[in-house]
Protein backbone atom coordinates (compact mmCIF):
# COMPACT_ATOMS: atom_id res chain seq x y z
CA UNK A 1 0.00 0.00 0.00
CA UNK A 2 1.10 3.74 -0.55
CA UNK A 3 0.62 7.12 0.80
CA UNK A 4 -0.11 9.22 -2.13
CA UNK A 5 -0.88 12.54 0.18
CA UNK A 6 -1.07 13.84 3.54
CA UNK A 7 -2.98 17.19 4.62
CA UNK A 8 -2.91 18.84 7.86
CA UNK A 9 -4.80 21.01 9.31
CA UNK A 10 -2.99 22.46 12.51
CA UNK A 11 -4.77 25.68 15.02
CA UNK A 12 -2.90 28.87 13.35
CA UNK A 13 -2.31 29.96 16.71
CA UNK A 14 -0.93 27.37 19.46
CA UNK A 15 -1.83 27.80 22.71
CA UNK A 16 1.09 28.04 25.61
CA UNK A 17 1.42 25.62 28.56
CA UNK A 18 0.53 28.56 30.76
CA UNK A 19 -2.72 28.86 29.07
CA UNK A 20 -3.22 25.44 29.49
CA UNK A 21 -2.57 25.07 32.68
CA UNK A 22 -5.09 28.17 33.63
CA UNK A 23 -7.92 26.17 31.23
CA UNK A 24 -7.39 22.90 32.61
CA UNK A 25 -6.43 23.70 36.48
CA UNK A 26 -3.99 20.85 36.49
CA UNK A 27 -1.96 21.51 39.65
CA UNK A 28 1.56 23.06 39.49
CA UNK A 29 3.11 19.39 39.94
CA UNK A 30 1.29 18.55 36.26
CA UNK A 31 3.36 21.97 35.07
CA UNK A 32 6.23 21.30 36.44
CA UNK A 33 6.22 18.10 34.76
CA UNK A 34 5.19 19.33 31.67
CA UNK A 35 7.51 21.97 31.35
CA UNK A 36 10.86 20.92 33.03
CA UNK A 37 10.72 16.67 32.77
CA UNK A 38 8.72 16.57 29.47
CA UNK A 39 9.45 20.03 27.92
CA UNK A 40 6.66 20.51 26.41
CA UNK A 41 5.31 24.08 24.95
CA UNK A 42 1.98 24.75 23.96
CA UNK A 43 -0.62 22.35 22.03
CA UNK A 44 -3.21 23.05 19.11
CA UNK A 45 -6.52 23.94 20.11
CA UNK A 46 -9.53 25.25 18.14
CA UNK A 47 -11.15 26.71 20.54
CA UNK A 48 -14.13 27.60 18.53
CA UNK A 49 -14.99 25.43 15.70
CA UNK A 50 -17.06 22.12 16.07
CA UNK A 51 -15.53 18.52 14.82
CA UNK A 52 -18.01 18.90 12.07
CA UNK A 53 -17.16 21.67 10.53
CA UNK A 54 -13.23 20.98 11.05
CA UNK A 55 -13.74 17.86 8.93
CA UNK A 56 -14.99 19.45 6.41
CA UNK A 57 -12.63 22.28 6.45
CA UNK A 58 -9.60 19.78 6.15
CA UNK A 59 -11.18 18.20 3.31
CA UNK A 60 -11.36 21.87 1.08
CA UNK A 61 -7.69 22.20 2.06
CA UNK A 62 -7.04 18.37 1.20
CA UNK A 63 -8.90 18.76 -2.19
CA UNK A 64 -6.64 22.27 -3.09
CA UNK A 65 -3.33 19.86 -2.62
CA UNK A 66 -4.80 16.25 -3.91
CA UNK A 67 -3.69 15.49 -7.68
CA UNK A 68 -7.34 15.84 -9.14
CA UNK A 69 -6.77 11.98 -10.51
CA UNK A 70 -6.28 10.58 -7.33
CA UNK A 71 -9.03 13.04 -5.97
CA UNK A 72 -11.63 11.17 -8.68
CA UNK A 73 -10.60 7.58 -7.22
CA UNK A 74 -11.97 7.89 -3.83
CA UNK A 75 -13.86 4.37 -3.28
CA UNK A 76 -13.56 4.75 0.39
CA UNK A 77 -13.93 6.99 3.31
CA UNK A 78 -12.66 5.77 6.92
CA UNK A 79 -12.73 8.18 10.16
CA UNK A 80 -10.63 6.66 12.93
CA UNK A 81 -11.56 7.83 16.52
CA UNK A 82 -9.90 7.39 19.84
CA UNK A 83 -12.92 8.35 21.57
CA UNK A 84 -15.29 5.65 20.77
CA UNK A 85 -16.40 7.37 17.88
CA UNK A 86 -17.97 10.69 19.24
CA UNK A 87 -19.41 11.65 15.78
CA UNK A 88 -19.65 8.54 13.31
CA UNK A 89 -20.79 8.56 10.19
CA UNK A 90 -23.36 5.79 10.98
CA UNK A 91 -24.66 7.88 13.78
CA UNK A 92 -24.07 11.64 11.63
CA UNK A 93 -25.66 10.67 8.18
CA UNK A 94 -25.41 14.56 7.75
CA UNK A 95 -21.51 14.16 7.77
CA UNK A 96 -21.69 11.26 5.54
CA UNK A 97 -24.16 12.54 3.17
CA UNK A 98 -21.79 16.45 3.12
CA UNK A 99 -18.74 14.28 2.88
CA UNK A 100 -20.62 12.54 0.05
CA UNK A 101 -21.44 15.37 -1.87
CA UNK A 102 -17.91 17.09 -1.21
CA UNK A 103 -16.03 13.88 -2.67
CA UNK A 104 -18.58 13.64 -5.40
CA UNK A 105 -18.81 9.75 -5.50
CA UNK A 106 -22.23 8.40 -4.55
CA UNK A 107 -20.65 4.59 -4.12
CA UNK A 108 -18.60 5.81 -1.09
CA UNK A 109 -18.36 3.54 1.78
CA UNK A 110 -17.88 4.63 5.19
CA UNK A 111 -16.03 3.59 7.99
CA UNK A 112 -15.52 4.55 11.77
CA UNK A 113 -12.43 2.59 13.37
CA UNK A 114 -12.30 2.52 17.03
CA UNK A 115 -11.27 0.44 19.84
CA UNK A 116 -7.70 0.91 19.83
CA UNK A 117 -8.00 4.35 21.20
CA UNK A 118 -5.06 6.44 19.63
CA UNK A 119 -3.66 3.42 17.83
CA UNK A 120 -7.07 3.51 15.80
CA UNK A 121 -5.37 5.19 13.01
CA UNK A 122 -3.00 2.30 11.71
CA UNK A 123 -5.65 -0.34 12.42
CA UNK A 124 -7.63 1.53 10.09
CA UNK A 125 -4.16 1.39 7.62
CA UNK A 126 -4.44 -2.60 8.33
CA UNK A 127 -7.90 -1.85 7.19
CA UNK A 128 -8.19 -0.12 3.99
CA UNK A 129 -5.58 -2.07 3.03
CA UNK A 130 -7.07 -5.23 2.98
CA UNK A 131 -10.13 -3.08 1.16
CA UNK A 132 -8.12 -1.63 -1.41
CA UNK A 133 -6.12 -5.34 -2.29
CA UNK A 134 -9.38 -6.75 -2.51
CA UNK A 135 -10.70 -3.56 -5.12
CA UNK A 136 -7.53 -4.09 -6.86
CA UNK A 137 -7.91 -7.78 -7.78
CA UNK A 138 -11.29 -7.13 -9.09
CA UNK A 139 -9.12 -4.50 -11.26
CA UNK A 140 -10.84 -1.26 -10.15
CA UNK A 141 -8.29 1.19 -9.42
CA UNK A 142 -9.75 3.22 -5.92
CA UNK A 143 -8.11 5.10 -3.08
CA UNK A 144 -9.31 5.17 0.31
CA UNK A 145 -9.07 8.16 2.14
CA UNK A 146 -8.06 8.00 6.35
CA UNK A 147 -9.16 10.74 7.96
CA UNK A 148 -8.12 11.58 12.02
CA UNK A 149 -8.46 14.07 14.64
CA UNK A 150 -10.71 15.11 17.21
CA UNK A 151 -11.96 17.33 19.99
CA UNK A 152 -10.46 17.90 23.28
CA UNK A 153 -14.58 18.13 24.57
CA UNK A 154 -13.76 16.23 28.04
CA UNK A 155 -11.59 16.35 31.12
CA UNK A 156 -10.57 12.42 30.23
CA UNK A 157 -9.01 13.66 26.95
CA UNK A 158 -7.52 16.94 28.24
CA UNK A 159 -4.77 15.84 30.32
CA UNK A 160 -3.00 12.88 31.64
CA UNK A 161 -1.11 12.90 35.10
CA UNK A 162 2.31 13.11 34.60
CA UNK A 163 2.41 11.78 30.62
CA UNK A 164 1.08 14.87 28.72
CA UNK A 165 -1.96 16.85 27.25
CA UNK A 166 -4.45 16.48 24.28
CA UNK A 167 -4.32 18.70 21.40
CA UNK A 168 -6.36 19.03 18.32
CA UNK A 169 -4.91 18.60 15.00
CA UNK A 170 -6.34 17.05 11.93
CA UNK A 171 -4.81 14.87 8.90
CA UNK A 172 -6.75 13.36 5.91
CA UNK A 173 -4.63 10.60 4.22
CA UNK A 174 -5.23 9.44 0.77
CA UNK A 175 -3.76 5.76 0.24
CA UNK A 176 -3.81 2.97 -2.69
CA UNK A 177 -2.66 -0.07 -3.99
CA UNK A 178 -0.08 1.35 -6.59
CA UNK A 179 2.15 3.98 -6.38
CA UNK A 180 2.25 7.62 -7.74
CA UNK A 181 5.23 9.77 -8.11
CA UNK A 182 6.38 10.97 -4.19
CA UNK A 183 4.27 8.02 -2.58
CA UNK A 184 5.32 6.79 0.61
CA UNK A 185 5.50 2.69 0.22
CA UNK A 186 3.89 1.25 3.72
CA UNK A 187 6.28 -2.02 3.81
CA UNK A 188 5.13 -3.56 7.11
CA UNK A 189 2.09 -3.32 9.81
CA UNK A 190 2.26 -4.62 12.99
CA UNK A 191 -0.45 -4.16 15.59
CA UNK A 192 -0.72 -6.31 18.86
CA UNK A 193 -2.64 -6.35 21.99
CA UNK A 194 -2.42 -6.48 25.90
CA UNK A 195 -5.81 -7.79 26.46
CA UNK A 196 -6.09 -7.81 30.07
CA UNK A 197 -6.34 -3.98 29.81
CA UNK A 198 -9.63 -3.88 27.29
CA UNK A 199 -11.35 -2.25 29.94
CA UNK A 200 -8.62 0.30 31.38
CA UNK A 201 -10.87 3.19 29.51
CA UNK A 202 -13.90 1.89 31.90
CA UNK A 203 -12.22 0.28 34.94
CA UNK A 204 -9.15 0.36 36.56
CA UNK A 205 -7.11 -0.24 39.80
CA UNK A 206 -3.68 0.52 41.01
CA UNK A 207 -2.20 -2.84 40.31
CA UNK A 208 -3.69 -3.26 36.64
CA UNK A 209 -1.76 -0.09 36.25
CA UNK A 210 1.68 -0.97 38.03
CA UNK A 211 0.74 -4.16 35.88
CA UNK A 212 0.37 -2.32 32.18
CA UNK A 213 3.32 0.33 33.26
CA UNK A 214 5.84 -2.59 33.67
CA UNK A 215 4.64 -4.56 30.59
CA UNK A 216 4.46 -1.31 28.26
CA UNK A 217 8.30 -1.20 27.02
CA UNK A 218 8.82 -4.95 26.60
CA UNK A 219 5.23 -4.78 24.11
CA UNK A 220 6.31 -1.71 22.43
CA UNK A 221 9.72 -2.86 21.88
CA UNK A 222 8.18 -6.38 20.55
CA UNK A 223 5.92 -4.99 17.82
CA UNK A 224 8.97 -2.73 16.94
CA UNK A 225 11.07 -5.58 16.75
CA UNK A 226 8.19 -7.70 14.38
CA UNK A 227 7.25 -4.78 12.09
CA UNK A 228 10.98 -4.41 11.42
CA UNK A 229 11.29 -8.06 10.72
CA UNK A 230 8.33 -8.32 8.49
CA UNK A 231 9.77 -5.35 6.36
CA UNK A 232 12.71 -6.80 6.06
CA UNK A 233 14.90 -3.87 8.07
CA UNK A 234 17.68 -4.03 10.79
CA UNK A 235 16.96 -1.29 13.93
CA UNK A 236 20.23 0.30 12.58
CA UNK A 237 19.48 1.02 9.06
CA UNK A 238 16.27 2.95 10.12
CA UNK A 239 16.68 6.88 9.54
CA UNK A 240 13.67 8.62 10.95
CA UNK A 241 11.43 7.58 14.23
CA UNK A 242 8.26 8.96 13.98
CA UNK A 243 7.17 9.34 17.97
CA UNK A 244 3.22 10.59 19.44
CA UNK A 245 3.06 13.46 21.48
CA UNK A 246 2.88 11.81 25.01
CA UNK A 247 5.44 11.04 27.36
CA UNK A 248 8.61 12.22 25.30
CA UNK A 249 11.17 10.28 27.27
CA UNK A 250 9.60 6.94 26.61
CA UNK A 251 11.08 7.23 23.00
CA UNK A 252 14.47 7.31 24.26
CA UNK A 253 13.81 4.15 26.33
CA UNK A 254 12.35 2.54 23.01
CA UNK A 255 15.62 3.62 20.82
CA UNK A 256 18.24 2.26 23.53
CA UNK A 257 16.16 -0.92 23.71
CA UNK A 258 15.33 -1.42 20.16
CA UNK A 259 19.15 -0.74 18.91
CA UNK A 260 18.95 2.48 16.92
CA UNK A 261 20.05 6.13 17.61
CA UNK A 262 18.16 8.09 19.63
CA UNK A 263 19.62 11.07 16.93
CA UNK A 264 16.55 9.88 14.56
CA UNK A 265 13.77 10.73 16.66
CA UNK A 266 11.68 13.03 14.89
CA UNK A 267 11.13 16.11 17.54
CA UNK A 268 9.53 18.75 15.18
CA UNK A 269 6.40 18.78 17.05
CA UNK A 270 6.63 16.79 19.93
CA UNK A 271 6.58 19.49 22.51
CA UNK A 272 4.23 21.73 20.28
CA UNK A 273 1.00 20.29 19.33
CA UNK A 274 0.08 18.03 22.51
CA UNK A 275 -1.08 14.61 21.95
CA UNK A 276 -3.64 14.82 18.79
CA UNK A 277 -5.19 11.66 19.45
CA UNK A 278 -4.77 9.21 16.15
CA UNK A 279 -3.30 12.39 13.92
CA UNK A 280 0.39 12.29 15.80
CA UNK A 281 2.07 10.01 13.06
CA UNK A 282 0.45 11.74 10.19
CA UNK A 283 1.44 14.90 11.55
CA UNK A 284 4.76 14.21 11.95
CA UNK A 285 5.34 11.88 8.57
CA UNK A 286 3.98 15.29 6.85
CA UNK A 287 6.10 17.41 8.02
CA UNK A 288 9.18 15.36 7.60
CA UNK A 289 8.53 14.67 3.71
CA UNK A 290 7.42 18.60 3.33
CA UNK A 291 10.65 20.48 5.48
CA UNK A 292 12.98 17.16 4.96
CA UNK A 293 16.86 18.40 3.62
CA UNK A 294 17.07 16.35 0.49
CA UNK A 295 20.96 15.90 0.72
CA UNK A 296 20.17 13.88 3.86
CA UNK A 297 17.78 10.55 3.73
CA UNK A 298 14.73 9.95 5.94
CA UNK A 299 13.53 6.46 4.92
CA UNK A 300 13.30 3.52 6.58
CA UNK A 301 10.69 5.73 9.13
CA UNK A 302 9.36 3.85 11.78
CA UNK A 303 5.86 5.44 13.18
CA UNK A 304 4.51 4.24 16.31
CA UNK A 305 1.00 4.42 18.17
CA UNK A 306 -0.28 2.96 21.25
CA UNK A 307 -3.87 2.99 22.62
CA UNK A 308 -4.65 3.28 25.98
CA UNK A 309 -6.87 0.04 26.15
CA UNK A 310 -3.46 -1.91 25.55
CA UNK A 311 -2.75 -1.89 21.36
CA UNK A 312 0.39 -1.11 20.35
CA UNK A 313 1.01 -0.81 16.62
CA UNK A 314 4.03 -0.01 14.16
CA UNK A 315 4.38 0.42 10.83
CA UNK A 316 7.88 0.86 8.65
CA UNK A 317 7.37 3.44 5.58
CA UNK A 318 9.83 3.87 2.44
CA UNK A 319 10.55 6.09 -0.26
CA UNK A 320 9.45 4.37 -3.85
CA UNK A 321 12.69 6.61 -4.73
CA UNK A 322 15.48 3.66 -4.96
CA UNK A 323 18.40 6.07 -4.26
CA UNK A 324 16.43 7.13 -0.86
CA UNK A 325 16.35 3.65 0.44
Amino acid sequence: MYIHTITSLVAENLTPLPVLAEKYAWGQRNTKIFSRFHRMESASLFEQEALPDLIMQLLQKFQVECDPALFERIGYVAWAHSLNCPSPFDLAPGLAGDVRAFLGRAQLEFFSVTQASCASALVALKFLDAKLTAAHSRQENLCGLLISGEKCFHGTVQYADQNGYFGEAFCATLLGATPSPGATRVSAMHVQQLAAYGTRMRETDRESENAYDHAFIPTMLETVRTALRHAGRRPEELRTLIPYHISPPTFDRIADGAGFSRDIIYRRHLYQLGHCFCSDAFLNLKSLLTHRDDAIAVHPILALASGIAGTFAAIVLESTNEEQT
